[in-house]
């Protein structure tokens, strides 16, 4: 009877320990996906101004940078850990199929719209060459990939930021200060790269940039309401 006992609550710790680690690394990437959210709606309203906002445009895309980091880290954690066959991570299943077929091109498009952007940023408008071709492309393609990822997660964050936020011990998951630090500390990196860019990025503030919404920005709204249109009922489709 005691080893049944033993047995029972032996289970049940090793069952809350992995489910623990799941909620763990839900609740880092919610609030880093929320930071990232209000900075990307922030980047794209500022965007539609470029030719009055460049400096604060190329401010706020050195910002973001810190909290991609960690956004990307706890995704990527899952999925070495999903692949790796930890029982936690595979007993929750993995990410749609749709999901799973565009993350290769969120994760490329995402490095090559910040490394052309830090490129810009460092070269100045007189020495550009092939790095505003590749950036205005890969944002009008990165848009659209965002737009559904966003999609698909845009109910499932608030919820779990806000779970994390009240730390009601009905929602309590150990880690919580931590999670926090963390984002906080990534925008704080940020705010510093930033802060540090703004000589160095200068002399874009003297760039003649003409009036009118920017062709990547259209480009990419465009194509993501057609992405929009093309994955919601794909989403919506329950897993087999």
């Amino acid at each position: 009877m005691i080893n049944e006992r033993q047995s029972y609550y032996g289970h049940r710790d090793v069952y809350r320990r992995r489910q623990y680690t799941i909620l763990r690394n839900e609740r880092l990437t919610a609030i880093a996906g929320a930071v990232l959210f209000v900075l990307l709606i922030v980047e794209l309203v500022i965007t539609a101004n470029l030719h009055n906002l460049i400096s604060v445009h190329i401010f706020v895309g050195v910002l973001l940078a810190g909290p991609l980091v960690v956004k990307m880290s706890s995704t990527g954690y899952r999925f070495m850990r999903y692949y790796a066959g930890s029982p936690a991570f595979v007993e929750n299943g993995p990410p749609h199929w749709l999901l799973r077929l565009a993350a290769p091109f969120l994760v490329f498009l995402t490095v090559l719209v910040f490394i052309s952007g830090f490129a810009l940023a460092f070269s100045g408008p007189k020495h550009m060459g092939i790095f505003f071709k590749m950036h205005a492309a890969s944002v009008a393609l990165w848009i659209p990939v965002v737009a559904v990822h966003v999609y698909a997660h845009i109910r499932k964050v608030p919820q779990r930021v806000a779970s994390d936020l009240k730390n009601h011990k009905d929602y309590h998951v150990p880690g919580r200060n931590g999670r926090v630090g963390v984002n906080i500390f990534a925008l704080l990196v940020g705010l510093i790269a930033a802060i540090v860019m703004m000589p160095v990025s200068s002399a874009w503030n003297h760039w003649q940039i003409p009036g009118g919404l920017p062709s990547p920005l259209v480009a990419g709204i465009m194509l993501a309401v057609f992405a929009l249109f093309i994955a919601r009922p794909l989403l919506h489709q329950k897993r087999p």
